[in-house]
């Protein structure tokens, strides 16, 4: 008999709310954990989702390590009975699912056991799952969890309370010759303050029809971080015809042009697209004023 990924309705629509909450409050993605047990039949039963303390930005979180370590301990107290794994989740809000390079890093520091679980979802109510088996050869399986019935519901005010409280936004610090840019993530969609076109700007969603800006803004560059994230992941690791790789690049910097702005993705030739491609940092592809991005991580910052 087949092995089942599911999951309740109700742990469901807390991931989903979570996911909704941190996009309404601040335009951000969430993560956190949840366990996997299996059941009698043999299936794998997602429960019992949770958020922790983490920094959040508009195509990252990054869960605290000691709030990471204080749950695993509290989860084994609680469901230790049970033969379970622990799944990390962690939302993409108006994007697709998929795994980034960054999820792939993330979903590998489970590989000193034996098997562990993932999940991405959106606002779409979409999601993917991935079952990663570590030993005694290392495979994974990507699939989609199956709802044990249907419910949506509007982001009940505790769900949106436990974000505001355990959940902070990163800040961003550009360095271009002598001058630094700084920018809060909530900057990056702040309506009033870029005049209602910023999240439309993200994720490809850019509105012609904005004002112009220049300038090292962040929301450019967030921009272009989670369309190369979603543009990469489409060529290397699902076969993206390399001609329309390069129409959807053109029409994504033709665009940023048009708002004024000096950010852009950079195309690779065709060439350069082989099975051994490796994919790491999204800033490899960005570029400003036709230079390419030279921004580090360091302690949640980028500058």
């Amino acid at each position: 008999m087949k092995t089942g990924y599911y999951i309740s309705p109700k742990d469901y629509n807390t991931i989903i709310n979570y996911a909704k909450a941190a996009y309404d409050e601040h335009k951000c993605e969430i993560g956190g954990m949840s366990i996997c047990y299996q059941d009698k039949d043999g299936d794998w039963i997602v429960t019992d989702p949770v958020i922790l303390k983490q920094e959040i930005a508009g195509s990252t979180c990054d869960l605290d390590q000691e709030a990471l370590a204080n749950y695993y301990c509290q989860a084994q107290k609680k469901h230790g009975k049970k033969n379970f794994r622990f799944c990390w989740w962690h939302s993409h809000h108006t994007m697709g699912v998929f795994w980034s390079p960054t999820d792939i890093k993330g979903i590998e520091e489970y590989s000193d056991g034996d098997m562990s679980f993932a999940l991405v979802v959106n606002l779409k109510r979409e999601n993917k799952f991935r079952v990663s088996l570590w030993k005694p050869v290392a495979m994974y399986l990507d699939t989609e969890l199956e709802l044990l019935g249907q419910g949506e519901k509007e982001v009940p005010k505790k769900i949106v309370d436990k974000v505001n409280e355990l959940c902070s936004t990163r800040s961003f610090t550009y360095k271009k010759g002598s001058s630094t840019y700084n920018h809060y993530q909530s900057d990056i969609f702040d309506d009033n303050k870029y005049g209602g076109f910023a999240e439309r700007r993200i994720n490809h969603g850019i509105d012609l029809n904005a004002p112009k800006t220049t300038g090292l803004e962040s929301k450019d560059y967030s921009a272009c971080y989670s369309f190369v994230i979603e543009i990469m992941d489409s060529l290397v690791s699902e076969g993206m015809e390399h001609s329309n790789y390069i129409k959807e690049v053109e029409k994504f910097n033709n665009n940023l042009k048009k708002l004024g702005s000096l950010f852009s993705v950079k195309i690779i030739t065709l060439s350069e697209v082989k099975p051994e491609l490796e994919f790491n940092d999204p800033d490899e592809y960005i570029e400003y004023d036709g230079e390419t991005m030279e921004v580090r991580s360091y302690n949640g910052m980028y500058y």
